[in-house]
């Protein structure tokens, strides 16, 4: 395994999510050339430790080693290319099985990659992963809970080959490309310039960042890393963690707005992003109503929820159309991120009785809810205030429902109530821009924008700048880190071993095209013992060998169907005692056949 070089740097808080991002005035992009990255005074190996979470510490793994490798344990093996093993979990052990055999590797194995000649592939395929890429680097495997926890150990420029594919697509723009580059690999750096304390710099998932392998095939992401090889970016002499995200909304965000906390972050900025709100491909949710809201039950229902709290001083309160909706209260000082919708609201009511009137406004002629009736009228009292008018105002008599000349206003939540009830949603957290527009023929739209958390660079900004203004990727990092320094490192080269140098092996694995190696003859019988060759259900299947007559005693080897062995004697409960030239234990007499 390689050794890491690493460094504390107390500038580096780093939150390791998915992020969406800012953008700056056209004048600072346009303002002149970006000069090239200049070579770094930062020294680092360039390995980094990727822990394959998405693998799910699964209890067995198969794998074909697409490569030169050798397998360091308790016990050691040589493989050839091509040659297919399994990996499980027995226990506190990792069993390794390769050529009809099964043997235990202790509590942990690494499977360490050396130099080929042929000038092939060298590295892993492994059976369980979401796609069948390759996987470059030394495995170490260990038993975790029951599962097998895999840390891969890579050069970073490796790494990144299975990074950008994912994060963005091979299919962008290639200078997008290259800013995506450049951002994986400034915060995959980051990230490990901080993990000292773990066995793993970085996580293969949206923990961290998505990475599944190589894939030779994206022959854009490749070009864009190469072209790139060594450029980070750096911010008061440490890595500065380069957030990204699918889209931005049109509005980047700062960190501490988004995940709280304190740090120094004056690489980033809260600005407009013009480019992503252009690309057509930056994610929106929204929807369309009438303005009676007729068409739209859930937001209906939420209005006229907030009727009824206002307690407006009528019969019979109704909701007629919504006039207008504004968005406001901002959940950060300059963001776009409004935390309510207010509509104004034109609502009807059951006006019977004597209300007081006042221009185009009624009320109750007695807020206390008491009628002024007609007996009231009949009287000379009465007679003298309908002309007169209580205080100065006229008396009016109105019946049945009518539309109020008055608006009125209800608030709902956007995070609450119109993205979860309208299901807007986009982000697992509250991270959505909301807006409305309002539609010629008089409907309303409420779109839901931004996917991710909005810091650092826009996916989608980035392919925009790129492919529709002919950006450079420094121009596009210089748009969404602006207090970013790019700089070059020169990695050493990654240096293994030629197989023909190394020591000999315990052992040779036979490459998978080879049928299995014949056993070893058996030695002869002594008295009491007989021969009898293993029989199963399936010819695919395997007989566990024990340390002890039990199902709980560890498994020391694991025989084909129709392998051949000695019965040395009962052992009890169905157990009986067996040897081979290779090996010593127990197994279930009902899975052999005597001869």
């Amino acid at each position: 395994m390689q050794l890491h070089f690493r460094r504390a740097v107390s500038a580096l808080l780093a939150l390791a999510l998915l992020a969406s991002s800012p953008a700056l005035a056209l004048g600072f992009i346009f303002g002149g050339e970006a000069d090239a990255p200049a070579a770094s005074a930062i020294e680092d190996d360039g390995m980094l430790r990727v822990y394959l979470k998405s693998l799910g510490d699964p209890a067995s793994l198969g794998m074909t080693l697409a490569g030169s490798y050798t397998v360091e344990g308790d016990r050691g093996f040589r493989f050839d290319r091509d040659t297919a093993i399994v990996l499980a979990a027995d226990g506190e052990s990792v069993l390794l099985s390769v050529g009809g055999l099964t043997i235990d590797m202790g509590p942990s194995l690494t499977l360490t990659r050396q130099a080929v000649t042929d000038g092939g592939e060298n590295g892993i395929y492994i059976h369980e992963s979401e796609k069948d890429t390759l996987y470059e680097g030394d495995l170490s495997v260990s038993v975790q809970d029951g599962g097998l926890r895999c840390i891969l150990d890579i050069h970073i420029e490796d790494y990144l080959k299975g990074v950008v594919a994912y994060e963005m697509s091979d299919s962008f723009p290639l200078e997008a490309l290259k800013a995506q580059a450049v951002a994986a690999r400034t915060y995959a750096m980051g990230r490990k310039w901080v993990s000292a304390t773990r066995d793993y710099d970085v996580v293969d998932t949206t923990q961290d960042q998505v990475y599944k392998g190589l894939d030779a095939d994206y022959v854009n992401v490749i070009a864009a890393v190469e072209a790139t090889r060594g450029v980070v970016g750096t911010y008061n002499g440490g890595f500065a963690m380069c957030y990204y995200t699918a889209s931005n909304g049109g509005q980047t965000a700062l960190a501490t707005d988004i995940w709280g906390g304190e740090g120094d972050y004056g690489y980033l900025a809260m600005v407009d992003d013009p480019y992503d709100l252009e690309n057509p491909a930056s994610l929106v949710n929204s929807v369309t109503f009438q303005s009676d809201v007729s068409d739209n039950a859930a937001l209906k229902a939420m209005l006229e929820e907030g009727l009824a709290a206002l307690n407006l001083p009528y019969e019979d309160v109704a909701l007629e159309s919504v006039v207008s909706i504004e968005a406001v209260e901002p959940k950060f000082e300059g963001s776009y991120m409004y935390t309510k919708l207010r509509f104004t609201l034109s609502v009807s009511a059951m006006l019977e009785g004597w209300y007081a009137q006042e221009g185009d406004s009624y009320a109750p002629l007695f807020p206390d809810g008491s009628e002024f009736s007609g007996e009231m009228l009949s009287s000379a009292t009465g007679l003298a205030l309908a002309r007169r008018g209580r205080l100065g105002l006229p008396y009016v008599y109105r019946e049945g429902r009518e539309v109020l000349p008055e608006t009125v206003t209800v608030e709902l939540s956007v995070y609450d109530q119109i993205k979860d009830g309208l299901s807007l949603g986009l982000n697992g957290g509250d991270y959505e821009l909301v807006s409305v527009t309002q539609e010629e023929d008089g409907r309303f739209t409420i779109s839901m924008r931004r996917f991710g958390h909005g810091v650092g660079m826009s996916q989608r900004g980035a392919q925009w700048m790129a492919g529709e203004y002919g950006m450079d990727y420094i121009e596009i990092l210089n748009f969404y880190y602006p207090g970013m320094t790019l700089e070059t490192i020169d990695w050493p080269e990654v240096e293994l071993t030629p197989l023909e140098e190394l020591p000999e092996s315990i052992g040779s694995a036979r490459p998978r095209p080879t049928p299995t190696p014949t056993p070893a003859p058996l030695p002869p019988l002594e008295e009491g013992e007989y021969y009898a060759t293993v029989e199963l259900e399936t010819r695919s299947s395997s007989l566990n060998v024990r340390e002890q007559p039990s199902t709980s005693a560890r498994i020391v080897a694991a025989l084909d169907y129709g392998r051949r062995v000695i019965v040395c004697e009962d052992a009890g409960d169905g157990w009986v005692r067996i040897r081979t030239a290779e090996l010593e234990g127990y197994v279930k007499l009902e899975y052999l056949k005597a001869e």
